[in-house]
């Protein structure tokens, strides 16, 4: 029936905000199934001896009322959830700006894919994963702006005063602090880099340890498993900032340097509790109804 992946199986992709989408493509599946078994019963129907008509009536009215109970309990409840975290993780990306505006620190959020970019202007050297003197302290003020806003929206018993009256679904999952590089090749190792995948996840590392030192509420932010809610990751300059670029223009110094940044990317996840019942019910309709057909 409905699939069950193992909690040992699961990586951090699928502990996001499209966690359950996996699960949902499932059930678009058993809907495929249904239909052409709905279908294939009013293909039997005139072979059907008048004796089993009713039974086989019957069937078909439970199929169609197992689609309606999957669309209006099943479907719709989960997108819900799904566009709800989406909207909390966004609320989440604004206070952030807000509070790094305070500083007189510009940033750029894209609620589409849950990040907020660092002005880039200074941020980094090139070649060189060490920030510049302005760019610490940009980074500072950012860990000061995470730890001051990040816990009122990670699962906990209780919420830290002062936080936002709302509620929602949807948790912090992870925080991705991200390095990027723009498209200048190594043509040889410069300094403990090997080319630009080495320069930034160093530069990502960099900024990770400057954003734990910048508040002691910090190294004790959890994800919903309990783990450690920051982490890094590294793309080189795979992730140009602008992407409808040509390699030339690419090249150009305003260019690279606004490639040179650190963005951090927002992952949220809803109760999976609350998923994992409403697949066990349809699970059991499901088979409740194979059952009676068989």
């Amino acid at each position: 029936m409905f699939s069950r992946s193992s909690q040992s199986a699961e990586t951090e992709e699928k502990k996001d905000i499209f966690a359950p989408v996996a699960d949902l493509m499932v059930g678009v599946v058993f809907i495929f199934i249904i239909m052409v078994m709905a279908l294939s019963l009013l293909i039997m129907e005139d072979a059907v001896p008048r004796a089993t008509f009713d039974e086989t009536e019957a069937s078909r009215q439970r199929l169609a009322d197992f689609v309606k109970h999957f669309r209006d309990t099943g479907i719709a409840p989960m997108l819900s959830r799904l566009a709800d975290a989406n909207e909390r993780r966004t609320r989440i990306l604004r206070q952030l700006k807000q509070r790094l505006e305070t500083s007189n620190i510009n940033v750029e959020i894209d609620d589409k894919n849950g990040t907020i970019r660092l002005p880039s202007s200074k941020l980094f050297e090139n070649a060189r994963a060490d920030p510049t003197k302005d760019g610490e302290a940009i980074i500072r003020q950012l860990g000061v702006a995470i730890a001051e806003i990040v816990p009122c929206y990670l699962v906990s018993t209780e919420r830290p005063t002062g936080c936002p009256s709302e509620g929602g679904n949807g948790f912090l999952s992870a925080i991705y602090i991200e390095g990027h590089t723009d498209n200048a090749q190594f043509k040889k190792a410069v300094d403990r880099f090997r080319d630009n995948w080495d320069l930034s996840a160093a530069r990502a590392i960099e900024a990770f340890k400057i954003i734990s030192k910048s508040d002691q509420r910090i190294s004790i932010l959890k994800n919903p498993e309990g783990k450690a809610l920051i982490g890094v990751s590294g793309y080189a300059d795979t992730r140009p900032v602008d992407d409808t670029l040509t390699p030339a223009q690419r090249e150009e110094g305003a260019v690279k340097e606004a490639d040179r940044r650190i963005e951090v990317r927002l992952i949220m996840t809803v109760d999976r509790s609350e998923v994992q019942a409403t697949l066990n019910d349809l699970n059991k309709r499901l088979e409740s109804i194979n059952a009676d057909i068989r």
